[in-house]
């Protein structure tokens, strides 16, 4: 409709806070997790939580310790007591534990469902064989005809945008490999055909940060324009994300 609104839908990173301080804000269900974790993944879950639960809580009028975050027992993307999955706010979550201090982001949209990943590119990861045997050929055909440095880096924002797919729509990975073919035309991609979720069309925000070696990626099934609030120190580069995933099926939403 013309003159309609397009929401601006910020995307907040942060290093993970080793501290983990601000935990007190979490649910019990939270902190059960919290205590079963391996040391080096918590201080990316507790501000990865925390700073879903002030956004949250800034959206609705809550406190973010009163916002009422569940998560099925048995996995799944997390969910807001009492909302639908078809009712805003809208969010996602990405964290990973596999950089040297650990890393968090989120976003929260009004619009319609949203997803987001981070990525670190790893120079280890064979990553022409996984594009050639995984990705749709067309994307392959790409890639292999770029520069290796480039072409690296185009990979690993493919796979973000992949598993920010995955989380928009709370698939599960392998499908949205192939089945999330892009047009790479004119530095902007644009779906060729409907996902595996059966989007035809969607926002797709992509920003690559050279000192840390970081992609950043958000989706969106409406309109809207993408605001980056950045503030990381130097990262390294994570450990292999074909190994360990940045954001866990459970934290997906």
């Amino acid at each position: 409709m013309q003159g309609e609104l397009i929401e601006t839908v910020t995307l907040k990173v942060r290093a993970a806070d080793q501290s983990l301080g601000d935990q007190d804000l979490l649910s019990e269900a939270e902190h059960e997790r919290l205590a079963n974790m391996h040391q080096g993944a918590r201080p990316a879950f507790v501000t990865a939580r925390t700073m879903l639960r002030a956004a949250l809580g800034d959206y609705m009028g809550l406190l973010p310790s009163a916002v009422p975050l569940v998560q099925p027992k048995k996995g799944g993307r997390i969910q807001i007591e009492g909302f639908r999955e078809s009712e805003p706010p809208f969010f996602s979550i990405s964290h990973t534990g596999g950089a040297e201090e650990g890393i968090a982001a989120v976003a929260v949209s009004a619009s319609g469902p949203i997803g987001i990943d981070i990525q670190q590119l790893d120079p280890i990861v064979d990553w022409a064989r996984v594009a050639e045997r995984r990705f749709p050929e067309s994307e392959w055909a790409v890639l292999s005809a770029m520069p290796d440095t480039e072409a690296a880096m185009l990979f690993f924002t493919l796979w973000a945008v992949k598993e920010s797919f995955v989380k928009m729509e709370n698939g599960t990975l392998m499908p949205y490999l192939r089945g999330v073919e892009l047009d790479l035309k004119d530095n902007k991609f644009v779906l060729q055909r409907p996902t595996p979720g059966g989007t035809e069309s969607a926002t797709i925000y992509f920003h690559y940060i050279p000192e840390s070696y970081l992609v950043i990626t958000l989706v969106s099934q409406s309109q809207v324009e993408v605001e980056l609030d950045y503030n990381v120190a130097h990262l390294a580069r994570r450990a292999d994300p074909l190994q360990t995933s940045a954001t866990t099926d459970e934290d997906a939403a």
